[in-house]
């Protein structure tokens, strides 16, 4: 095979997606080329960030006990007309306590569900950049800059879909946002604003022709929405696309 050929299997290999044979060609060609090797470690290194993004989440045991006691319905009794104001004080504090016990379940299981939520929605971003990675014409581009950070952008010219990967970068301050560039020439086009997520990756996805630009940068910007009109600050992040 052909450098080339080679090279547009490294994803797949990364993966551990190879067939045997293309396996064994990819790992004698290693050796002898830093730029396969570069590619791979790469790849890898995304790989293994998106493994372990992803903590398993479990609703509580008693989840469905407590939402079926708070749907059972209740069986009423009959008050003797004497004892109607007590028996109407009594059925008012239950209505009470119920409903304050409804609420709170309530608001519970939807806390639950806004969690599931989130994660369903990084799950599907992790997801794009696999799909990215065992391209064989994607390719990874690290961002390195003044700030130290493991940042990646994963793009594929092809299909015009990539999306950046990042962790350890650190809280830009409370009024401010990370915007991600893309630069053609020396004319930057926004591609998103985010906040970093302390102790987990996120995953941005971007959608562009690729082919129109030659670099990617990240700057710091006044939040919530970022700059409209360009970067406001030096990039603390570069990287070659």
């Amino acid at each position: 095979m052909t450098h080339e050929e080679l090279r547009d299997l490294i994803p797949a290999y990364a993966l551990d997606a190879l067939e045997p044979e293309e396996a064994r060609a990819v790992e004698a060609h290693l050796p002898g080329c830093a730029e396969c090797r570069d590619e791979l470690s790469s790849l890898q290194a995304v790989a293994a960030e998106l493994a372990a993004g992803v903590a398993p989440v479990e609703p509580p045991a008693t989840l469905r006990e407590r939402v079926l006691a708070v749907a059972r319905p209740r069986r009423l009794a009959v008050v003797p007309s004497g004892l109607w104001r007590a028996g109407l004080a009594v059925a008012a504090a239950l209505i009470l306590i119920l409903g304050g016990i409804t609420l709170v379940q309530f608001q519970r299981i939807r806390t639950l569900a806004a969690h599931m939520g989130a994660l369903s929605a990084r799950l599907a971003a992790q997801e794009r950049v696999l799909v990215l990675l065992a391209s064989p014409t994607s390719r990874t581009a690290t961002l390195r800059g003044s700030t130290q950070a493991n940042v990646r952008f994963v793009y594929d010219r092809a299909t015009g879909q990539g999306a950046l990967l990042v962790s350890d970068l650190r809280d830009p301050g409370a009024n401010f946002v990370y915007q991600l560039w893309l630069v053609a020439g020396q004319e930057p086009q926004s591609a998103g604003v985010f906040r970093p997520i302390p102790g987990q990756p996120i995953v941005i996805p971007v959608n562009a022709d690729f082919r129109r630009y030659q670099a990617v940068a990240i700057s710091v910007e006044q939040g919530p929405q970022g700059s409209s009109a360009g970067p406001t600050t030096v990039p603390i992040l570069n990287g070659t696309i």
